[in-house]
Formats: C-alpha cells, sequence, structure tokens
C-alpha cells in the first residue's frame, strides 16, 4: 500500500513539474518575441510539401521570394506601384478570411507575371 501512494505522489510530483515548466516556458516566450517592423511576410503559398512561395517586404521593398528546405531565393522586386497596391489590399483584408487573401495573393502574382513577361518580349 505504501508502494501504491509513493508512486501517487510521484506521479503527481511529476504533473506539477511539467506544469510549472510550461508556465515557465510561455512566460519567457512572451518575452523572447519581439515584432521585427523591417522584415514582415505578407503572404505565403504552399506550393508543394517542402515549398513555398511568398510575399516579403523588407524595409520599404517588397520581394517575391520561394521558400524551401534547401534555400530561400529573391525571385524578383515587386515594383513600387504594385506593391503599394498590395499593401492597401492587404490592410483592408486584414480582417477578411483567408482565402480572399490567397485570391489577392494569386491575383496581384498573375500581375507582375504578366508585366515581366511584357518587359522580357520589349
Amino acid at each position: 500500500m505504501e508502494m501504491l501512494f509513493t508512486v501517487v505522489k510521484l506521479i503527481i510530483g511529476l504533473l506539477i513539474v511539467v506544469y510549472l515548466i510550461n508556465i515557465f516556458l510561455k512566460f519567457l516566450n512572451h518575452y523572447s518575441l519581439q515584432t521585427n517592423k523591417t522584415f514582415r511576410i505578407l503572404q505565403k503559398i504552399p506550393v508543394s510539401k517542402s515549398s513555398s512561395i511568398g510575399i516579403v517586404q523588407i524595409v520599404d521593398r517588397v520581394y517575391v521570394m520561394s521558400f524551401s528546405e534547401q534555400q530561400n531565393q529573391i525571385l524578383f522586386e515587386m515594383p513600387a506601384d504594385e506593391a503599394k497596391k498590395l499593401l492597401a489590399e492587404l490592410q483592408q483584408t486584414t480582417t477578411a478570411d483567408p482565402k480572399k487573401m490567397q485570391q489577392s495573393f494569386a491575383t496581384v502574382l498573375k500581375r507582375v507575371k504578366r508585366n515581366l513577361e511584357n518587359k522580357k518580349r520589349k
């Protein structure tokens, strides 16, 4: 009987320790996460299991980047007018549902791609 009581005390003690560790980690996480105003991932769309394409704002420039397990690469810099349109759309859709944000990303990406193809032809 004493053995059972000892095991129950041990289990309760372990649960208390795990709970206190969890609280401590949340407390540390609160102080370690700092928002960075100079670098923001505006949107990110998965392309495959391990890669995605995203729009990233670095200071006042906006880039379209590819993200994968092996490397991250800047595909191209968005023109200033396209970037302003995108930022305005993102501010409007911040409270909207994520599907609309993906659709707006897709339309911006198509528009930029079309503009780049037109520039290559000239």
